[in-house]
């Protein structure tokens, strides 16, 4: 049976509200909540609810101006002659002043932009984002702009797009540089997706060059504000400072097996250790659903401890580095967490907790093949790989086979604690050459063959040939 509360209750309820829940509204009947898609405490709650026997999306917020900004942006969007969920009816606490109600349709079965970009291929995601863009040219047209553009904003139904989120409507300002958020939201393999889309958006003057190196611009920014949040307390992540530690965790996966693991990491339990090095130790520990990786990088001696103690320990740079390659579309082993011992400011060893990802490494894979006959998902990987490190100006820092693992048909890449992302470009193409060289570094004869012909366009475009070091 749903739990009964009040708008007092539901503005003062923390982080992690539940449902189902009841709710009695002024004037009204009894809501019932069955799920909760977005809690701010003290700001607003979004759920699905029943009311009148139909089902609708209601917008509980708790200061008016919020709920008077979704209701003139979701009447800008309409008025733009955009598809948009019509409003069904509104209640305001008049009394108290504690909660300002806003219920639209709720579109069932629904598929978010983001959930066709993750869901489809690249082929026929083309046509969907092209019809976005044309949304938004048709907004802008109208002197407005979704400030906070993003892929959850455009929901897709019976072939239809729809636009939502009144409440990030606000007066146009800088017109491509919020159609370049909107393709900043997806991995750099998707900015050649601009090309095809921008003629949707109704103006003939854009450039595409120009605009492809405003969503790099764009994306870096989102990246590094989101790079920010991972070392602190957030939505996010769950970050605590003790005195002589500090642990950051993804919130979402902090179970209580993590939280005991990153308290007491020498206290493992059964672990297998996959490495024993002067430098790093790496643990596979049993896990929740899969087993986990720990990587604990040790400090060597006093003089070796002097030089790391004022800077970011290599697991936070790997902790960082492996939030970085999933935000541009790299295959990276899961992070869930990562744990610093100091002593005031002073840094000592570090850990860092990933999943563990099962397959060979990329040499031995291709040992255990046959090399004469490389897969072309190997191929599309590869490509992949070395083009998205390209646009997103990262480089590895250890290109050798053994960091790159093979498993369920994509490659994954580990050892990220010489990750970096590069302001300049004069250094960045300098390191992205040497990532390139010291891949092909591993291979001699047929295999050096294939993957310098494949590798070939990218090196060219780094200024670079490629050298076989082993004949």
């Amino acid at each position: 049976m749903a739990e009964a509360m009040t708008l007092e209750q539901l503005k003062l309820a923390p982080m992690g509200l539940a449902a189902p829940f009841s709710l009695d509204v002024p004037g009204g009947q009894a809501l019932v909540c069955e799920t909760v898609f977005r809690h701010l405490p003290g700001k607003r709650v979004v759920f699905r609810a029943h009311w009148g026997g139909a089902e609708v999306l209601v917008k509980l917020f708790f200061r008016q101006r919020d709920f008077l900004r979704e209701r003139a942006g979701l009447a800008a969007i309409r008025e733009a002659g955009i598809p948009c969920p019509r409003e069904v009816w509104t209640i305001k606490d008049e009394g108290k002043h504690v909660g300002f109600l806003l219920a639209t349709e709720y579109l069932d079965t629904a598929a978010s932009l983001q959930d066709c970009y993750i869901q489809w291929g690249l082929e026929d995601f083309v046509g969907l984002l092209r019809e976005a863009v044309a949304l938004t040219g048709r907004l802008h047209r109208s002197g407005h702009m979704q400030a906070d553009i993003h892929l959850d904003n455009f929901l897709l139904k019976d072939n239809r797009l729809y636009m939502i989120d009144g409440g990030g409507v606000a007066p146009l300002q800088k017109p491509f540089e919020n159609l370049g958020l909107l393709f900043a939201q997806m991995t750099p393999d998707y900015d050649d997706l601009s090309a095809q889309t921008l003629g949707a958006y109704g103006e003939s003057a854009l450039d595409v060059r120009l605009f492809q190196r405003t969503i790099a611009k764009i994306r870096e920014k989102r990246i590094r504000h989101y790079l920010a949040k991972t070392t602190r307390n957030c939505t996010q992540f769950l970050a605590t400072r003790m005195p002589r530690a500090f642990v950051v965790v993804v919130r979402a996966l902090a179970s209580d097996n993590v939280l005991k693991l990153m308290s007491e990491p020498e206290a493992a339990g059964q672990a297998v250790f996959l490495k024993q090095g002067n430098s790093a130790t790496v643990m596979k520990v049993a896990g929740d659903r899969i087993d986990w990786v720990l990587k604990r990088y040790n400090i060597k001696n006093f003089w070796h401890g002097l030089s790391r103690c004022l800077r970011p320990s290599r697991a936070w740079i790997s902790w960082k580095s492996a939030h970085r390659l999933e935000l541009l579309g790299i295959a990276t082993p899961r992070p869930l967490a990562m744990r610093e011992e100091r002593v005031g400011p002073l840094r000592r060893q570090a850990y860092l907790l990933t999943e563990c990802v099962e397959g060979d490494n990329l040499q031995a894979w291709l040992l255990k093949n046959d090399r004469n006959e490389i897969p072309e998902w190997l191929d599309r990987e590869l490509l992949k790989l070395f083009d998205n490190l390209w646009r997103g100006r990262t480089s590895h820092g250890d290109m050798k086979a053994t960091n790159l693992i093979v498993t369920d048909g994509r490659l994954e890449v580990i050892d990220l604690d010489a990750v970096h992302y590069h302001r300049c470009k004069r250094g960045f193409v300098r390191s992205y050459r040497k990532d390139l060289q010291r891949f092909m570094d591993n291979w001699q004869g047929e295999t050096w063959q294939h993957f310098e012909e494949l590798l070939r366009p990218i090196a060219s475009r780094a200024g670079i040939t490629l050298v076989n070091k082993k004949v």
